[in-house]
């Protein structure tokens, strides 16, 4: 592996402490530093699975009743699959955010000579504090103890390291359903972070690219990031019970 692959691999974690030098280099080495991010999101997620996967099967034992433990199984298989995605993907509100912002932004910052593929690898650079998140998910997980939860409780676990509103939900016992746990997911510490990022990240491109300097004309960007988080998270709060329906299978 080249050093400037090396270098290209690293950047999501140069992100969260020199975000300037790391918006210089990602735009060097877009597709490694991007392909990093999903790696190492994936490694963190995927080292949180064994515990899950053997915390669900202590709640869904057999009960050597067919009927049940057919139920019971198809419950398992359902579950197994929703933790196996939320843990190997990057949360699709994230995503979901990030998609609209480019959608924004690379039109609009095309005309100034900026390539979409920039654009686009600045925002995946902008991601690097779910890292943080996984990282932190990934301590609970293994940290809670071994006593026996609910398999709805299982599912929701990595959920407690939220650093916002849907971990203080948790931390007293409230489970809050459908839509309005989605949103309480999204107002976090690590949502405001990325959002900074973003905001950030691209107003340094809209600057290198040219534009006069003018007092706040830099704002934009930042607000332009929190309308489009707020709308990523908007749409994946309405998907959400169809999407859990498609992972989870028909009860």
């Amino acid at each position: 592996m080249s050093k400037g692959m090396v270098r290209g691999a690293v950047l999501p974690l140069r992100t969260l402490w020199s975000p300037a030098a790391a918006v210089d280099d990602v735009l060097v080495h877009p597709a490694v530093a991007t392909a990093s991010l999903v790696i190492l999101g994936a490694v963190f997620g995927a080292l949180a699975l064994p515990r899950l996967l053997g915390l669900l099967d202590g709640a869904l034992p057999p009960t050597g009743q067919a009927l049940l433990d057919a139920h019971l199984g198809a419950l398992r298989v359902g579950l197994t699959r929703l933790l196996v995605l939320e843990r190997l993907v990057l949360p699709l509100g994230f995503l979901a955010g990030g998609s609209i912002l480019w959608l924004v932004a690379a039109p609009a910052l095309s005309g100034r000579g900026v390539r979409a593929g920039a654009v686009a690898a600045v925002l995946a650079a902008g991601l690097a504090p779910l890292l943080v998140q996984r990282a932190g998910e990934l301590a609970v997980v293994l940290a809670s103890p071994t006593a026996a939860l609910a398999a709805g409780d299982i599912a929701r676990l990595p959920a407690r390291f939220n650093v916002g509103l849907a971990g203080a939900l948790a931390a007293w016992g409230v489970a809050a359903p459908g839509w309005l746990g989605v949103a309480a997911e999204a107002v976090n510490v690590i949502g405001v972070w990325v959002v900074a990022l973003w905001g950030w990240s691209l107003s340094r491109l809209d600057r290198d690219a040219g534009r006069r300097e003018r007092a706040g004309s830099g704002v934009w960007w930042w607000v332009g990031a929190a309308a489009a988080y707020a709308a990523g998270w908007a749409l994946y709060a309405a998907l959400y019970p169809t999407l859990l329906l498609l992972v989870m299978g028909a009860p």
